[in-house]
């Protein structure tokens, strides 16, 4: 691992427990604090990751692998998409049918939510573990983002469930570990995959599940509330999200320069 991962790991993890720690350590959880304008931004820098840089990667490291021109890359990154849709579909649908009062505190719910958000968590990790050091930056702080508002809804359900105080913290940790766990996964993989032949179906499978994901996350996560349809409403955050997307784009056309 490099330096930059070290600390990137130790970053993530202070910016996951601080984001957890108003509900699970707080007893007052009301007034949840948004950042529309942020959250408007890193979905641009999201799609641009996934459009722009990560599935064109995937699509040249695949074809080289496998001397063929099918799109095997964008139907890895949809079929991906379409997993973390499946999970946040089963959320909603545990939600409808634990529609009584006394049921609504089921433990299943942040259980099922911590692995719905530790999978894309894990490969947004692998994908920086993998990425070459000017990327690294934007994709640290698209994971930074996600992580501390994807922490505080964590926590939130998880106070409002029958889960000890315990139990609480193990899940949430578990949660908080699956994108240093990533980085480290890359970061091994990386070193590995230099020296073998492997390399471009690996990485390039890797790296279209990670579009997938990122695609994902930038489009319906959170599903009715998905910041590309509550945030972007009004021109302000709308500019942020192009802001964002524009950003991205422009620096991996500055990387192609040089």
């Amino acid at each position: 691992m490099t330096t930059f991962d070290v600390l990137a790991l130790f970053g993530i993890l202070l910016v996951t427990f601080a984001g957890g720690y108003p509900p699970l350590f707080r007893r007052k959880t009301d007034g949840v604090d948004s950042y529309p304008g942020g959250e408007a931004f890193t979905s641009g820098i999201f799609l641009a990751l996934a459009l722009v840089i990560m599935l064109p990667e995937a699509t040249t490291l695949l074809n080289k692998a496998w001397h063929s021109d099918f799109p095997s890359a964008s139907v890895i990154a949809v079929l991906f998409f379409f997993l973390l849709l499946s999970l946040e579909h089963m959320v909603a649908h545990l939600r409808l049918r634990m529609n009584d009062e006394s049921q609504l505190a089921a433990p299943i719910i942040p259980v099922v939510m911590v692995f719905m958000i530790a999978i894309p968590s894990f490969f947004m990790g692998t994908a920086l573990g993998l990425s070459t050091k000017a990327l690294k930056w934007y994709i640290l702080v698209a994971i930074l983002a996600h992580k501390g508002s994807a922490g505080f809804a964590l926590a939130l359900e998880m106070v409002k469930s029958r889960l000890s105080p315990r139990q609480r913290l193990g899940l949430y940790s578990g949660f908080a570990m699956s994108t240093p766990f990533g980085i480290i996964c890359g970061s091994c993989m990386q070193g590995y995959l230099v020296t073998s032949g492997p390399m471009p179906l690996i990485k390039g499978m890797v790296l279209a599940m990670a579009a997938g994901t990122f695609l994902y996350l930038g489009t319906l996560h959170e599903l009715k509330q998905a910041p590309l349809i509550t945030h972007c409403t009004c021109r302000r955050n709308f500019l942020w999200l192009l802001f964002g997307f524009g950003l991205t784009v422009g620096v991996r056309f500055l990387l192609g320069v040089h």
